[in-house]
């Protein structure tokens, strides 16, 4: 399943669903209409219909069908709404959903292992790249000139990391 958007808060008096997008095309909203909503630890699912869709600013406004009143839909606040992996956008070469970047190694030019990525996530600056290496952490901006080489076959990243960034003697 891949996450597109997160439910924020309702919408109006009939039900509808402020959806912070989590795609990169906020009209992928309006294309989709059967959705898993996923409650924020993960522990309940519930399959909906998107019965109307609309853009509201950087917003997507959902109705989802069986919700009627904004007390209903504040009960899914913090719910993702999420759609199965053969219904994702195909990618050009250079694109890539944040999860499939999730257990990649860094590898530098020498071919010396840098670390493993344990997360990815949008940050201030950017996508952020969550590195563990020794039961450590640190975060690798996501940008081509520090990851030059992406390959999802072998599952490596080749970076060219500033130095003093993976130090992690401190």
């Amino acid at each position: 399943m891949i996450a597109i958007g997160i439910i924020r808060k309702p919408h109006g008096v009939r039900g509808e669903a402020s959806i912070e997008p989590w795609t990169n095309s906020i009209d992928r909203f309006i294309d989709v209409r059967a959705v898993t909503l996923v409650s924020p630890d993960e522990s309940k699912t519930r399959d909906v219909t998107i019965d109307a869709a609309r853009i509201h600013g950087d917003r997507a406004l959902l109705k989802f069908s069986g919700f009627e009143t904004p007390e209903e839909v504040d009960d899914i606040r913090g719910w993702t709404v999420e759609i199965p992996d053969s219904q994702a956008k195909k990618l050009e070469d250079d694109e890539y959903f944040l999860h499939d970047l999730v257990g990649m190694k860094l590898v530098d030019v020498d071919g010396r292992e840098r670390g493993v990525v344990s997360d990815a996530y949008e940050g201030g600056g950017g996508t952020l790249l969550e590195v563990t290496r020794d039961g450590r952490k640190f975060e690798v901006p996501f940008a081509t000139e520090i990851c030059t080489k992406i390959d999802r076959e072998a599952k490596t990243i080749v970076v060219n990391l500033p130095e003093g960034l993976d130090d992690l003697s401190s």
